[in-house]
């Protein structure tokens, strides 16, 4: 996948922080937008254990968030501008966002929870809950707020800061469906994955970040990225904010 998918802001295949669409037949790039729902793939990546890759990923779409206060549904790479630009309170990143600090513990992470939660009550908070936003250019609404806003986007937002819950005290024993679901990792599905097996005989849980490599931040700050990485990310969505970790 990675081979055909994997792009730079020119069109050219290479090591940058985006997967593009491409036609399932050739590879060749279908067309110039990302969406919003593609957020999800840093968490994927977190749960394959690749941690670097999530957290470049994750950053390029914390750069379109800080950006707009909000993910347009679909963003063209070439224009550098949203081609779709409602958000309907989607939890793809918050759901990134919070696997990424399971994995890591990054207080960056937590950090980015909250700037989601003040743009949410800023520009989405109504009498009677949370409205879709119509154009992330405006902020306008509409007035509908999507299920999956409750179940999943506030579930995931809810779970990242309370770090005694029973479902982060147990994380290595629950797998998330795509829809936020919770589930038992129990032993029976478990009997021929070596990944939970210190012993053939004996069932056995390994580590939660087992399967990651370590998160080493960069001159103790609580960026997982640096400086120049990041200002990269914001390079490649025409936004013109300044980062500093001193």
């Amino acid at each position: 996948m990675e081979r055909h998918t994997k792009i730079d802001q020119d069109g050219h295949k290479y090591g940058l922080p985006f997967y593009t669409n491409v036609d399932m037949r050739d590879g060749s790039i279908l067309n110039t937008w990302i969406d919003s729902l593609q957020a999800s793939f840093p968490g994927v990546k977190v749960l394959a254990g690749d941690l670097r890759d999530a957290i470049i990923l994750h950053g390029f779409y914390y750069a379109l968030w800080q950006k707009y206060e909000g993910l347009p549904e679909r963003f063209n790479w070439q224009l550098k501008t949203p081609d779709v630009e409602f958000y309907p309170l989607r939890p793809e990143f918050a759901e990134s966002t919070y696997l990424l600090y399971q994995a890591t513990k990054s207080p960056f992470y937590q950090h980015v929870g909250r700037e989601i939660i003040d743009a949410l009550n800023k520009h989405t908070r109504v009498v009677c809950g949370f409205a879709t936003i119509h154009s992330v250019h405006d902020k306008s609404l509409e007035d509908r707020m999507e299920s999956f806003f409750l179940s999943e986007t506030c579930k995931y937002l809810y779970l990242l800061f309370n770090e005694d819950h029973p479902v982060n005290a147990n994380q290595e024993r629950i797998v998330f469906s795509t829809e936020g679901h919770p589930f038992p990792v129990l032993e029976r599905f478990q009997t021929n994955d070596k990944l939970f097996f210190a012993n053939e005989n004996n069932f056995e849980y390994l580590p939660v970040n087992d399967s990651c490599a370590s998160f080493k931040p960069v001159d103790n700050a609580i960026l997982p990225l640096d400086e120049i990485a990041l200002q990269k990310l914001y390079n490649l969505i025409s936004f013109s904010n300044t980062i500093s970790l001193s």
